[in-house]
């Protein structure tokens, strides 16, 4: 990947100069070894210190962090008339550190962070930017809190993380720019559906409550009784993410006016939304934990079935943001870190997601745009070092290699067989192939300079 300079995060201060770039060669340093710890990433004990001084200084705090990187993603989508933005919360764990102000997780046994992300998608599902991202801690003397939950304000309330969120990416992106955010069955949030009133603001969530309907009805057993609109065959990805099996699904769509539920105090007494169905038709697979069976409630219009198609499309690609916790977690290795303080460890999760990212920008480009050249992500070292890795020969070739090709020798680096029905490179063997690509890279580089050979 090309190196991210200073002027890729022009609003980026940490009040000094020298910790502005060394925000900049963390980050060049997880992309190049994500899977390696601080002191192997930096290879000198002076960078290893450095990197270890910036995670701890107070005057580079978390939400200065989280604010360049915010610019930096609102800028990877600038000058684009419409972006999905997928949100999810993660638990990122360190059940077995010792740091400092860790809070619970999901019980009093699991410690570590919260983090709310929202990762800007194409229409065409390709992994824009980390558009926005929100670390919190859960205070031990909160916990229970949930009991309570249905006398608090919805603003006092976790749920209200969704909100805010959403609120913030429109905030960043502005009107001019089309947004349909998507996400999961924990953002069935009846606050949340009236986010969508801002202009070129909408929204497409999974629904997890049976809410009752105007007409008396409710909402799971008024969809179930619609006519079958289409049957069609939908391309669902396995747990890894590389392969995809057709399943035949049955879709029904039907506009629903929701009532606000009973202990909800919202202004608002109904929202008029367009209630899809996709139902799996054959019994699930093996590796499935249950078969596809989605109730989606969106805010577009959505008149036909091609439009309801297209929704089911575009909330597909909300599993973007689980594959890229995948890497933040695996890739990264971000739970393996062994910072002292829980304040420095919200820091790391931040920087450590930018190089996420890029990795899985690099991945998804390449199954989009296959036929491109690999230099809009490789340098030129670096497919050259490729080539040679992967040919065993000094012959280079003129012209560089399509993306494609490169991420399927970058694959094949990193363990991919690359046998008929194995599909294409997975983010992990892209990350894996990558660092061996990286390493290799600094050997032609000595080389190089030496004239050696």
């Amino acid at each position: 990947m090309h190196q991210i300079t200073l002027k890729d995060f022009p609003d980026v201060d940490f009040g000094d100069i020298r910790r502005n770039r060394r925000f900049v060669s963390i980050i060049n340093n997880i992309s190049q070894q994500p899977g390696r710890s601080i002191p192997q990433q930096n290879g000198e004990w002076y960078d290893t210190k450095a990197t270890y001084s910036f995670f701890r200084n107070e005057d580079v705090s978390v939400e200065s962090l989280q604010q360049a990187i915010m610019a930096w993603g609102a800028e990877q989508v600038k000058g684009l008339n419409r972006v999905l933005i997928a949100h999810d919360i993660s638990n990122i764990s360190y059940n077995d550190l010792k740091a400092e102000g860790l809070g619970y997780l999901d019980n009093k046994n699991g410690q570590g962070v919260l983090c709310y992300s929202s990762l800007a998608i194409s229409t065409s599902g390709v992994p824009l930017s980390l558009v926005y991202q929100h670390t919190w801690i859960r205070p031990l003397e909160q916990l229970g809190k949930s009991t309570r939950r249905k006398s608090l304000p919805f603003e006092q309330k976790e749920s209200y993380e969704w909100y805010s969120g959403m609120q913030e990416v429109n905030r960043l992106l502005g009107p001019g720019i089309e947004k349909l955010h998507i996400a999961d069955r924990e953002a069935d949030i009846y606050d949340l559906f009236f986010s969508a009133f801002e202009a070129h603001t909408d929204l497409l969530i999974r629904s997890r409550h049976n809410r009752q309907l105007g007409d008396g009805s409710h909402l799971w057993e008024d969809i179930a009784d619609q006519p079958i609109a289409a049957e069609v065959e939908l391309q669902i990805p396995d747990v890894t993410g590389k392969k995809t099996t057709p399943i035949v699904v049955e879709v029904r769509f039907h506009r629903v006016e929701i009532l606000r539920p009973v202990h909800n105090s919202s202004q608002y007494e109904s929202a008029e939304l367009t209630a899809i169905e996709i139902k799996q038709k054959a019994a699930k697979y093996d590796w499935q934990k249950e078969p596809v069976h989605w109730k989606l409630l969106t805010t577009l219009d959505v008149p036909t079935v091609t439009e309801a198609l297209q929704c089911v499309k575009w909330y597909c690609y909300r599993w973007l943001i689980e594959r890229f916790h995948f890497v933040l977690k695996s890739g990264t290795r971000i739970e393996t870190l062994q910072l002292k303080k829980a304040s420095s460890l919200q820091k790391a999760i931040h920087t450590y997601s930018v190089a996420a990212m890029r990795i899985m920008q690099m991945v998804y480009q390449s199954r989009v745009t296959p036929d491109v050249s690999c230099e809009i992500v490789l340098t030129r070292d670096q497919w050259i070092t490729l080539y040679v890795l992967i040919n065993k020969s000094l012959n280079i070739p003129d012209r560089p290699p399509s993306l494609g090709q490169a991420m399927a020798w970058i694959g094949q680096l990193g363990g991919h067989i690359g046998r008929k029905g194995d599909g294409q490179p997975g983010l992990k063997t892209a990350w894996l192939g990558y660092q061996r690509v990286c390493d290799a890279e600094k050997l032609y580089t000595v080389l190089k300079q030496t004239k050696f050979g």
